[in-house]
């Protein structure tokens, strides 16, 4: 799902990045697991496990938080890279990447000019030059291209110019984010993915204009995008090359010895796919796996400790800006109505289920905004557990059992509905028994059905759903326009729960265009009551990630942006490295 609310998810929809990366600079020393303070060393390889498979790539089309993982890293340079990337003394889109430094921005917040970095240059060799940013742009605003999601967070974007290395965005109003959305456009290759330049021949309001949807020049190109084969191998600018994509096991990165900046110290990272919790555990202790960034409440409280697990890995818990959810789609006569949708989270033991199954690595959730977002709304306090106000709101909805079978109904439909989750997640394993427990008490029946992640989020993003669960990653400066705004519930946008208030559109857009903290924090506090009010969403939990690695590895600093960790920074003193010319 991405952007100042790309996303994450503990299962895992993504929206498109802000968060963009340093890559260069000088590297920080120290934060050691064994507490020691060296130089960093190149050398050695990194096995990571991730609990899902990229769904592809190509950033402008991917849906999954395991490829942004792999290609952008946690700071936006890695296999690809940001124009600017995340200042992490200020966290606030600042530092140069492809861009040599903060754009020039005109007094009426309209023109962004970017200087793009001399001597970029792709993995193929090829020049990285302005064009690449032109087509880039243009490409993500065809609408053929399944791109939706960025195309809701990048919807200001008016115009793209260039000239030498001069790029200018042009936007159609002022936000207070376009610095770190525009600095974080998504970058392909135009001589990878548009080697004719079909593309030249429009201007970006060519594309935006509706006379596009006509256009079967632009349709042959969105087709031919959304299939390319650099989809599964991709081409960057970053310290870290694509080597291989092995589907349904792995894929391979190598380090860039040509890279423009600072050279990556890790010679080889391995993203290994393992969706089983329990598999993936075995596979750290086992040695075959050195990282398990994201290991379940109850291996990091039971199954990870020990002298002889510690001898051998560091465990720490960390935060990023995350939100796990139940989504009602409210196309469904279930959950049309919002005290229906209060009703279902009063009949959902929040409380307990921090308790039990994350045991305390979390906090009841209240709203999309973070808790450590300068624009969380603390007053609002989470509906409680209270099976019976719940039964009294289904009631004067005229949800009752009129047939006396036990379930309730409405209009002679029965309030039975499925709950869509993805394989291989133990809190899907956890919590849904818990839920269909807690309705059937009383006379709500809901059956389950399990699907690989990617099925999953296309699932959702088709609105094919009753009930899911996921988490959204976001940044601590977010704008709530992709995930809310009634406009992203169209053409496969991250609205997938079909939102839709008239006020909440309003304080989104003025919020999105005002300048001044106080008055922002105003709108957005008011944007979170109606979000309570209406429920579109049960809000679960803030989650809190712990993960294990393997000691030989140092500079191991977690960071508060998805996923939490910069791999480029990692390395391993000689004397400890594991893979020399090959697995050892």
């Amino acid at each position: 799902m991405a952007c100042r609310f790309r996303t994450l998810m503990l299962l895992v929809v993504l929206l498109p990045l802000v968060l963009a990366g340093c890559g260069g600079g000088d590297r920080p020393v120290g934060n050691f697991a064994d507490g020691s303070d060296q130089e960093p060393v190149q050398g050695d390889w990194l096995i990571v496990s991730l609990s899902s498979e990229a769904d592809t790539m190509n950033q402008l089309i991917s849906s999954s938080q395991s490829s942004q993982t792999i290609f952008y890293g946690s700071l936006g340079s890695f296999v690809g890279e940001w124009l600017l990337g995340y200042d992490t003394e200020t966290w606030r889109s600042e530092k140069p990447l492809l861009a040599e430094s903060y754009p020039e921005i005109s007094d009426d917040n309209l023109t962004y000019t970017y200087t793009l970095r001399e001597g970029v240059r792709w993995h193929d060799g090829e020049s990285f030059t302005s064009d690449d940013v032109e087509f880039s742009a243009k490409a993500m605003m065809v609408p053929f291209v399944d791109a939706a999601p960025w195309r809701g967070y990048f919807s200001d974007l008016a115009n793209v110019e260039v000239e030498g290395r001069e790029v200018r965005l042009i936007v159609s109003q002022p936000f207070w984010l376009n610095d770190s959305i525009l600095s974080s456009l998504p970058i392909l290759p135009k001589h990878i993915y548009d080697p004719e330049g079909v593309l030249d021949a429009f201007s970006l309001p060519d594309i935006l204009s509706p006379a596009a949807r006509d256009n079967e020049t632009l349709r042959e190109f969105g087709a031919t995008f959304n299939s390319h084969p650099a989809n599964r191998q991709p081409i960057g600018t970053g310290p870290y090359r694509f080597e291989s994509w092995e589907s349904g096991s792995q894929i391979t990165l190598v380090r860039n010895d040509d890279y423009w900046g600072e050279p990556a110290n890790l010679e080889r990272i391995v993203f290994r796919f393992i969706t089983d919790s329990t598999a993936a555990l075995i596979s750290l202790k086992s040695g075959d796996t050195d990282f398990y960034p994201r290991m379940t409440p109850i291996q990091w409280v039971q199954q990870t400790s020990g002298a002889d697990f510690e001898s051998q890995f560091a465990k720490e818990s960390y935060t990023i800006p995350q939100i796990n959810f139940i989504a009602w789609n409210p196309m469904r006569p279930f959950f049309a109505d919002r005290r229906v949708r209060r009703a279902m989270t009063m009949l959902i033991p929040r409380q307990q289920i921090v308790d039990s199954l994350r045991f305390g690595l979390a906090e009841v959730a209240v709203s999309s905004f973070n808790p450590s977002a300068p624009d969380f709304n603390p007053n609002i306090d989470p509906y409680p557990y209270d099976p019976e106000r719940a039964v009294a709101l289904l009631e004067e909805v005229g949800w009752t059992d009129h047939d006396g079978d036990g379930i309730r109904d409405k209009d002679g439909v029965k309030f039975s509905f499925e709950f869509l989750g993805y394989t291989g997640s133990q809190y899907m394993e956890q919590l849904l028994p818990i839920l269909r427990d807690e309705l059937g008490k009383v006379g709500i029946e809901m059956t389950e059905r399990r699907v690989e992640f990617n099925i999953m989020s296309d699932s959702t993003r088709d609105k094919r759903f009753d009930a899911m669960s996921m988490n959204w990653v976001s940044d601590l400066l977010s704008d709530p326009r992709q995930i809310w705004h009634s406009s992203s519930a169209e053409n496969r946008g991250s609205n997938f729960v079909s939102f839709r208030n008239p006020e909440a559109d309003r304080l989104i857009e003025e919020a999105r265009l005002e300048f001044d903290p106080e008055r922002r924090r105003e709108l957005y506090w008011r944007f979170q009551e109606i979000l309570h009010e209406e429920q579109p969403y049960t809000f679960m939990m803030y989650p809190r990630e712990a993960g294990a690695y393997h000691r030989r590895f140092q500079n191991t600093e977690l960071l508060p942006a998805r996923p939490g960790y910069d791999l480029t920074t990692w390395f391993v003193p000689v004397a400890s490295q594991r893979y020399v010319a090959g697995p050892q």
